[in-house]
């Protein structure tokens, strides 16, 4: 009796000491000054807003998610690089970036070690890229920026830096996979061997990503691979979530944004959220009214199970020399566009180059993220929609040359978003408003103008030939401005 006793406490002293199922030697381990598992459960993680599903919201607070950086595959940035990046873009008031598994460019390490030869071993792990990324996922936890992580992409096969095609590791042969088909038909085709090669790596990226309750999961980028291959990546992470008692967050972005739309519409159980960015470029996706008029088309579509619709990637920089890209200006437009159309995030895309793809971080993009902060702390957005219903033209030939874009909570409050250039429209606040105050927040300058209070003029019959009411907008100069609409009476 004296010795089952004298063994209990010995096993609870045991069990206090080291608790079962922290293994430091292992993947399931927490890296040091990282939130525990169970820190982290108790937390309320990135998810669709309760409220309002369009949106997200985070540690149970609505959050619209945008921002710009320099690279898409931050993780591989280290000491100061990183943490003054990423300060910058909270001081500006961004709070969102994209991240890609990559390791094509420059200074970048691999996933796997390589041998005396320059060949990679499959079964190698190295501990820089891993230690990596677990230091980049804990920098951005720290600040609250959210992370849209990007399991493949299919500009990281081919070439010396591929540790995928069997020439250029140690463990297969070009045989099993010699480039992007092979690669990407390992489901299809029942490579076992090289399916497995590829889920023990996920396997362990999603050991470290699962932890943390700030991020996002894109299976492809820009992806034209078909349904099997992505659908199996999106119910592996769904499963490998559920095996820990989360909930994982994923999408796939096709190379087409309709497409893009459709199999998160078709595949429900898998996928959570939409990811639009093809639609912002003019190769395959649109400017001005069209860019506007697709995001609409999509969103009717959704209306029946909302969700929300990402743009990780808004593309344009520089003059638009690069024709699929777009210009500067237009990307900037887009961001606008994007929010005030009711998507959930609005992400400028890096300044790659020699062909300039985006504007990343650049000093024009500060500003505009400023200007978005600015109007976010004036403007309830989680409690407006888009509302470009509610404007009339005054010419009706001028309607292909005023540009305005509106999100309105009715009967509340109207923002106006007004691209550089002098723009005149009317709006109808819909509810009958007697008088409503009018600011103008100049995008380029920070700043707001003094209120205006103006009387709503009414035309039209109530009872007989419909009512109809009126608040012309003039925009005060050729800069970008929003009108903010504040009902009074």
């Amino acid at each position: 009796m004296y010795l089952n006793i004298l063994i209990t406490k010995w096993l609870v002293v045991l069990i206090i000491l080291f608790p079962v199922g922290i293994d430091s030697s292992s993947d399931s381990a927490s890296p040091p000054g990282n939130k525990t598992e169970n820190a982290i459960q108790s937390a309320t993680p990135i998810q669709p807003y309760s409220e309002n599903p369009w949106y997200w919201e985070y540690h149970g607070e609505p959050i619209l998610l945008r921002g710009g950086s320099d690279d898409d595959n931050l993780f591989q940035w280290t000491g100061d690089k990183l943490t003054n990046h990423l300060d910058l873009l909270v001081s500006v008031g961004g709070n969102y970036v994209r991240n890609t598994m990559s390791n094509r460019d420059e200074g970048n390490v691999s996933a796997f070690q390589r041998n005396s030869d320059d060949l990679y071993d499959l079964n190698q792990w190295n501990p820089e890229y891993w230690d990596r990324l677990r230091f980049f996922l804990d920098e951005t936890a720290k600040r609250g920026i959210i992370v849209q992580l990007t399991l493949w992409d299919v500009f990281d096969l081919g070439g010396p830096n591929d540790p995928w095609t069997g020439e250029n590791n140690v463990n297969y042969s070009n045989d099993l996979i010699s480039g992007d088909d092979d690669f990407h038909n390992t489901v299809e085709t029942d490579n076992t061997e090289g399916l497995n090669y590829q889920k023990k790596y996920i396997d362990k990226l999603l050991s470290i990503a699962l932890r943390y309750d700030h991020v996002l999961y894109n299976i492809n980028n820009e992806s034209s691979e078909g349904s099997m291959w992505e659908n199996y990546w999106a119910r592996h992470i769904n499963q490998a979530a559920a095996d820990r008692n989360r909930e994982a967050y994923v999408t796939t972005m096709q190379f087409d944004p309709t497409n893009s739309v459709r199999a998160a519409m078709t595949y429900r159980d898998i996928y959570s959220y939409v990811e639009i960015s093809q639609n912002n470029q003019d190769s395959r996706g649109a400017r001005g009214q069209g860019h506007w008029d697709n995001i609409m088309n999509w969103r009717q579509k959704l209306l029946s199970n909302p969700m929300p619709m990402n743009n990780v990637k808004v593309y344009g920089g520089g003059e638009g020399s690069n024709y699929s890209a777009g210009s500067e200006t237009e990307a900037i437009n887009r961001f606008w566009r994007n929010i005030f159309a009711g998507t959930a995030s609005s992400r400028f895309h890096r300044p790659a180059l020699p062909r300039v793809w985006g504007s990343g971080l650049k000093e024009r993009v500060q500003t505009n993220l400023k200007a978005m902060d600015m109007l976010l702390e004036e403007f309830d957005i989680f409690s407006a929609s888009p509302h470009n219903d509610l404007l009339r033209h005054r010419v009706a030939a001028a309607r292909s040359a005023v540009e305005a874009y509106v999100t309105a909570d009715i009967g509340n409050e109207y923002a106006v978003y007004f691209p550089r250039g002098r723009f005149m429209i009317d709006l109808d606040p819909w509810e009958y408003v007697e008088k409503a105050r009018v600011r103008w927040l100049h995008i380029e300058e920070l700043s707001w103008s003094e209120p205006e209070i103006v009387e709503v003029q009414w035309e039209g019959d109530r009872s007989n030939w419909g009512h109809r009411g009126t608040i012309t907008l003039k925009t005060p100069g050729n800069e970008a401005y929003v009108a903010l609409i504040e009902v009074v009476e």
